[in-house]
């Protein structure tokens, strides 16, 4: 008897993009859409000011179809502009939204302006490596300036995870893998910020430094 079940999913789709011209390419559209818990820590006495430009906010990851992979278009931007919420929320005693980097210009008292940014996403899929998993990693940059601009350090770290892939698609396995790397990034930049006690004196003494200006601008 002939087997009507037909392929799995995965393999229908490979076989699909075989019939179409190479001028159109199979492609996986992908928004990493999460949510993520506010990590559980005492939060820093001080105020911090966070600038997301549209770099971070419309950040995608898109990569050209190859002989081993389909193409695919990553949308990450909006979930991590919430999970840096979600973060500097709980590590600071209070967080301001900036629309730049010199929050002295807005009026609004902070001690320090963080920006952060994404590097570079990398997937590797199956295919390509010698795993059943798909493998995701993240490198960012934290940026810290006073409340005038001026450019104080920055950190660069980078967050990993993935996932075991599945024949009946590649969504959800790289969902979750970018969302582990998310994870794991953000698990290293709580424990950074809370064991760097030198730091948090810097950020005090330029929140006191910037209040006490303002005190005497204001008498």
């Amino acid at each position: 008897m002939r087997d009507t079940k037909g392929p799995p999913s995965a393999i229908r789709v490979l076989a699909l993009c075989a019939l179409i011209p190479a001028a159109v390419a199979c492609s996986t559209a992908l928004r990493v859409d999460s949510g993520f818990p506010r990590p559980v820590v005492a939060s820093l006495p001080i105020d911090a000011g966070v600038y997301y430009d549209d770099t971070l906010r419309e950040y995608v990851f898109e990569r050209q179809a190859d002989a081993k992979s389909l193409a695919w278009k990553i949308e990450i931007g909006p979930a991590h502009v919430r999970l840096f919420d979600q973060l500097f929320h709980s590590l600071f005693e209070n967080l301001v939204h900036l629309d730049g980097l010199a929050a002295g210009n807005t009026g609004k008292s902070v001690g320090v302006v963080i920006k952060p940014s994404i590097d570079e996403y990398a997937l590797h899929a199956p295919s390509g490596t010698s795993s059943a998993f798909y493998e995701v990693e993240i490198r960012y940059r934290l940026a810290f300036h006073s409340p005038g601009g001026e450019f104080i350090k920055h950190w660069s770290y980078t967050g990993r995870g993935r996932s075991r892939s599945t024949l009946f698609g590649s969504d959800e396995p790289v969902q979750k893998a970018t969302v582990a790397a998310m994870r794991d990034a953000a698990a290293w930049l709580v424990i950074e910020l809370t064991k760097h006690t030198d730091f948090h004196t810097l950020l005090q003494a330029q929140q006191n430094e910037n209040e006490n200006g303002k005190d005497n601008h204001d008498s």
